[in-house]
C-alpha cells in the first residue's frame, strides 16, 4: 500500500469539521474509539477470508483471487462495515450522522472513486495481504483530491495530492494472518481432501497439531449442519484420533489439563490437538482418557 504520511488534519484543513463529525459518529456507534481500531482489523480479515473460502476452494490468499472476486471482497468490506457501526444504507452506502458516505476498499495502492461519490465523504479501507497490516480512512473526495483521468466506468483514483487530505484511523495497522494461509495449500488440500465431514474434521486435528482451532473453522471443513457431532466422541473424530495417540481438547472441559501439557491458552469456543511423545504427557493423556 502505497502510504503518504502525515499529521492529522488540523482546525485549519477545510474538511476538519466533517472529518471530526464523522470520526465522532463511527466512535459513539462502536463504544469508543479504541473498540472500533480493536474491532476493524478483525472485521476486515473477515471479509477476505469469506470470498477466499478456503475450506470449499483450496485457496489460501487474496492473490489466488479472481479480479472479480477481488472487487467483492469491497462488497463483503461495505456490508460488515455498515453492520459493525449499525448504520443504515443511504442514496450511497451508509449514512452517518445524516450524511451520505460511500465505503471504498482496495487490495492495490489506491481507491476507485465513482461519479456519484465525488464530493462527498468516503470510508478508504485497503488491506496488505504480505504485511498482513490494514488501513481505515475518512476522506472527502473532492475533485482536486482525484485524478484527472477516469476509467472506462468513469470513475477516478485517489491522487498522490489527494492522499495527503486522507484522515487515518488505522494506518499499517496489523491485522490477524488468515488460519488457512499459516496452514498453506499442501496441508489445506490434505485436509478438504476428505470425501465426508467426518474425514476432513478427522484430517484437520491431525494436520494442525498444537495449534488452537475455533470451531468456526470445525464448521468450515465439516461443510454439514450438525457439525459438531463430526468432532465429538461415540463415533466423531476424537475416537478415531484417540486410537492413533492424538487428543482433542477443548477450552471449555480442559483448561486445566491444556495449561499442565504447557500448550497454548484457548480462547472460548476453541480446540487443540496434542499427540505426546513423553511417558508422563501420555500418561497424563491415557489417565484423563483422551488417547487409547
Amino acid at each position: 500500500m502505497r502510504v503518504i504520511r502525515h499529521p492529522p488534519l488540523t482546525s485549519a484543513h477545510r474538511d476538519y469539521a466533517i472529518v471530526q463529525q464523522l470520526e465522532s459518529a463511527l466512535a459513539h456507534q462502536a463504544h469508543g474509539l479504541d473498540k472500533l481500531k480493536q474491532a476493524l482489523p478483525s472485521l476486515i480479515r473477515a471479509a477476505i477470508d469469506e470470498v477466499i473460502d478456503a475450506p470449499r476452494t483450496g485457496r489460501v490468499h487474496a492473490r489466488e483471487l479472481e479480479k472479480t472476486e477481488k472487487t467483492y471482497i469491497g462488497t463483503k468490506v461495505e456490508i460488515l462495515v455498515r453492520n459493525f457501526f449499525r448504520l443504515p444504507k443511504g442514496i450511497l452506502d451508509l449514512t452517518i450522522d445524516g450524511l451520505d458516505v460511500d465505503v471504498k476498499n482496495t487490495l492495490g495502492d489506491t481507491w476507485m472513486i465513482p461519479r456519484e461519490a465525488v464530493g462527498k465523504p468516503c470510508i478508504l479501507v485497503a488491506s496488505d495481504e504480505d504485511k498482513h497490516t490494514c488501513f481505515f480512512g475518512i476522506f472527502i473526495a473532492h475533485l482536486d483530491n482525484l485524478t484527472s483521468g477516469v476509467n472506462q466506468d468513469q470513475k477516478r483514483s485517489v491522487s498522490a495530492a489527494g492522499f495527503m487530505n486522507i484522515h487515518w484511523i488505522l494506518i499499517d495497522e496489523p491485522y490477524p494472518v488468515s488460519f488457512w494461509s499459516k496452514l498453506g495449500t499442501q496441508k489445506t488440500h490434505a485436509i478438504m481432501r476428505g470425501k465426508s465431514g467426518s474425514e476432513r474434521v478427522e484430517a484437520l486435528f491431525r494436520e494442525v497439531q498444537a495449534i488452537p482451532v475455533h470451531r468456526d473453522i470445525v464448521q468450515a471443513v465439516a461443510q454439514q449442519k450438525d457439525y459438531m457431532k463430526r468432532l465429538r466422541k461415540n463415533g466423531g473424530a476424537r475416537d478415531v484420533l484417540a486410537r492413533e495417540g492424538i487428543a482433542i481438547l477443548s477450552a471449555t472441559y480442559d483448561s486445566l489439563l491444556i495449561r499442565r501439557l504447557g500448550l497454548p491458552p484457548l480462547d472460548r469456543d476453541e480446540f487443540i490437538s496434542f499427540k505426546p511423545t513423553s511417558a508422563a504427557d501420555i500418561a497424563m493423556l491415557q489417565r484423563a482418557e483422551k488417547i487409547a
